[in-house]
């Protein structure tokens, strides 16, 4: 996939210093921001990756990982992040058909893949429904963190479903949560900027891509120097 630099924030801390999220932000020689957000939701973890291809588009992907079973799918998936190894994480299966999903650490790099088979004339039709392809050293991250989540999950607690609100950040196309630092700049700007992700806000994001020397969209370059302009 090309030349790739990482960047690794802090991830944030809830009661008894646990960390209940985390993302990091590899910069691709070619594809530009590769993002992955990792945090408690309900009893589980959701992960989130954007930019992904869906369909032939992209969009971001959200992922939710159950935790049925006292967190050892969860602590499995990790396990398998965090050492570059191959790892189905569920078969739903029905007549003519099953989806996968799974993380195939040499698909060429890192993806994380939703994948349906249906039987055709011609054998198995295969098709990738969704994939998120990152370098392997933002995986294995992701997974070191995702298993320093997983301790603090309640078994209890309700399960979440369906599409947790987000909004894309309009300087990096992160995804920002409600839990996320963000912020908007209204007067300081020549027009209002809303849902800035923190080092979008703070200047991090160009400079980053400035050292990695990386695409970047037309229209994100745009909101990363007018904020850039306006700060003191």
């Amino acid at each position: 996939m090309g030349r790739h630099k990482l960047h690794r924030p802090r991830a944030p801390r809830g009661e008894g210093r646990q960390p209940t999220e985390w993302f990091g932000t590899a910069f691709h020689s070619v594809l530009g921001m590769l993002h992955l957000d990792v945090r408690r939701s309900g009893n589980g973890i959701l992960i989130t990756s954007s930019p992904v291809e869906i369909d032939g588009a992209p969009a971001s992907w959200q992922l939710r990982l159950r935790n049925d079973d006292d967190g050892q799918g969860l602590n499995e998936m990790g396990t398998a992040m965090k050492a570059g190894r191959g790892h189905v994480y569920s078969v739903t299966e029905e007549p003519g058909a099953k989806t996968v999903l799974a993380f195939l650490p040499n698909h060429p790099e890192g993806t994380r893949a939703r994948i349906r088979t249906s039987e055709g004339p011609d054998g198995d039709d295969v098709v990738f429904e969704r994939s998120a392809e990152r370098p392997m050293p933002q995986w294995a991250e992701a997974g070191e963190n995702l298993l320093r989540i997983v301790p603090p999950l309640g078994p209890d607690a309700p399960a979440e479903d369906g599409v947790d609100d987000c909004l894309p950040c309009p300087g990096c196309y992160r995804t920002v949560y409600g839990s996320s630092s963000s912020r908007t700049l209204i007067d300081a700007t020549p027009f209002s900027l809303a849902g800035l992700c923190r080092l979008c806000a703070d200047g991090t994001t160009l400079r980053s891509l400035r050292q990695a020397d990386v695409p970047v969209d037309p229209e994100q370059l745009v909101v990363l120097e007018t904020v850039a302009a306006a700060m003191p």
